[in-house]
């Protein structure tokens, strides 16, 4: 099985971004932004590697990975889908977490304060934070996918 590609990802909004007093160049929102898209990019290649569950058999042909039946469901589903919508977040939520969990301490600090939301008390270390912008990106990427070709109707 050849190596997945990294999936395009897009710059991550940062809130101290929208902030008039903060520098948009500052080298810590620089390195939190990066560091998104390289944590988004990894959870992406890590749901590229894992089998598709067949959650959509029926509904779809050809949903190969985890990866796809995301890209799947945030296309062809709603969040009113009950235990669907709940292990499709789940199973997101999960390895985005244990990728974010993986971060050495210094740079998950550094990484918190780039996307906190209040720039003048900076959190020590939040993976919470990490986590959501993280998510925001992998699904942003989700959603610039079309999966027509896998419609079986």
């Amino acid at each position: 099985m050849s190596a997945p590609k990294p999936y395009d990802v897009s710059v991550p909004f940062l809130m101290a971004e929208a902030d008039p007093e903060v520098d948009y160049f500052d080298p810590i929102q620089r390195f939190a932004a990066e560091r998104i898209e390289a944590l988004a990019k990894r959870v992406i290649i890590r749901l590229q590697r894992l089998d598709a569950s067949g959650i959509f058999d029926g509904e779809a042909q050809g949903l190969k990975t985890v990866w796809d039946e995301w890209c799947w469901y945030q296309e062809k589903h709603d969040s009113d889908t009950g235990m669907l919508s709940w292990a499709a977040e789940e199973t997101l939520d999960g390895m985005i977490a244990g990728t974010v969990s993986e971060l050495p301490h210094s740079e998950a600090v550094l990484i918190s304060c780039g996307v906190s939301e209040d720039q003048a008390h900076m959190p020590a270390r939040s993976d919470d934070d990490i986590c959501a912008v993280v998510r925001e990106v992998v699904t942003e990427a989700a959603s610039k996918r079309s999966m027509d070709r896998f419609e079986v109707w």
